[in-house]
């Protein structure tokens, strides 16, 4: 009798471990539907639409800029909040990288990605590219008796006095690069020389790098130096706007994704950024923020392929280590802007 009670008892216990176990099992199954993302890019709420309609993996996102991502990130590292940093600038991510905060993933779409676009151990992946050039107002152009620049060199001419706009590399990505880029094709000295014929056309400096091309937007400005100039027309399709790829050289960074060192959903996280190097990832995202991609995909309307730019192989390293002396080389060349 004792025995049969014993078993029946035992077999309760079995019968609450195997509902404990299924419960178990079912929240993770729904943990396993969920991926939590900073975001610092474009049009997140569509990227994150999509991705749960090809996947079913719920996207839960926080949007803020680069810099921000970066000091969450450092706040948390000992326990992470998040499982993907998407989008903002390659800078923050190679010192994310030196940091600890991110960690290697090679997903198989990458082989598509070039190698200036992405870090070669996988901690980070570039989806889109921020292209640095210029917007030209038709109307001012034709009025001042312009003739259309093509290209960087251009711009040193004293016909464009006080008709070309630009950030400052002080506040500006957009006009960092544009300097560190002038230097690494030209070679610094000729660079630096280029520069001064350039900036003697620019009477002030805007803080951030969207700013010259509203100017240029309005005819306040004939060219203004900017990233992504296609977008200007794309959002402004009635505009007497021209984008300007520079033919002698189209400075760009990379826009990444990578998966946060101790991520609570890694595996989520890595069918994520296979999913944004796809082809089809690629069109959600130029959907949703019309940048180029990253990889040789058909790209929508108005939108260049990377095939059809002159891309400089922009050394991120490089200049990402040099910015403290080129900027205060650039202070002390023209403090004009100070």
């Amino acid at each position: 009798m004792n025995f049969k009670r014993n078993y029946c008892w035992i077999g309760a216990i079995t019968v609450l471990i195997i509902v404990a176990v299924l419960a178990l099992t079912a929240c993770s199954k729904e943990e396993e539907k969920v991926l939590s993302m900073y975001v610092a890019y474009g049009g997140p709420d569509i990227i994150a639409q999509e991705f749960e309609k090809a996947t079913g993996i719920k996207v839960e996102f926080l949007t803020m800029s680069s810099g921000e991502v970066l000091a969450r990130l450092q706040a948390e590292k000992a326990n992470p909040q998040t499982d993907v940093w998407f989008g903002g600038g390659s800078d923050a991510f190679i010192q994310a990288k030196e940091e600890g905060l991110i960690a290697p993933y090679k997903s198989p779409n990458a082989e598509s990605v070039a190698p200036a676009f992405r870090d070669d151990e996988g901690y980070w992946t570039g989806v889109s590219l921020v292209l640095v050039g210029y917007v030209v107002n038709n109307d001012r152009l034709a009025d001042k008796g312009l003739k259309m620049p093509e290209k960087w060199a251009d711009l040193a001419d004293p016909a464009y006095k006080d008709e070309l706009m630009a950030s400052n590399p002080n506040t500006s990505g957009t006009a960092y690069t544009t300097v560190s880029g002038i230097l690494q094709v030209m070679g610094e000295e000729a660079g630096w020389a280029f520069l001064d014929q350039m900036y003697a056309n620019i009477p002030f400096l805007e803080k951030s790098g969207s700013a010259p091309g509203k100017k240029a937007l309005v005819g306040e400005y004939a060219i203004g130096i900017v990233p992504d100039p296609h977008i200007s027309l794309i959002r402004n399709p009635d505009a007497p706007l021209t984008p300007v790829f520079p033919t002698d050289g189209v400075l760009a960074w990379p826009s990444p994704v990578a998966v946060i060192a101790g991520a609570r959903h890694p595996n989520n996280a890595k069918i994520f950024v296979d999913w944004c190097l796809s082809p089809e990832g690629q069109q959600v995202l130029m959907k949703a923020s019309p940048r180029v991609p990253t990889t040789d995909v058909e790209t929508i309307e108005g939108v260049p392929s990377v095939s059809d730019l002159n891309l400089v192989a922009y050394d991120h390293l490089k200049w990402g280590a040099e910015r403290e002396r080129v900027v205060e080389e650039f202070n002390t060349r023209y403090p004009q802007y100070q």
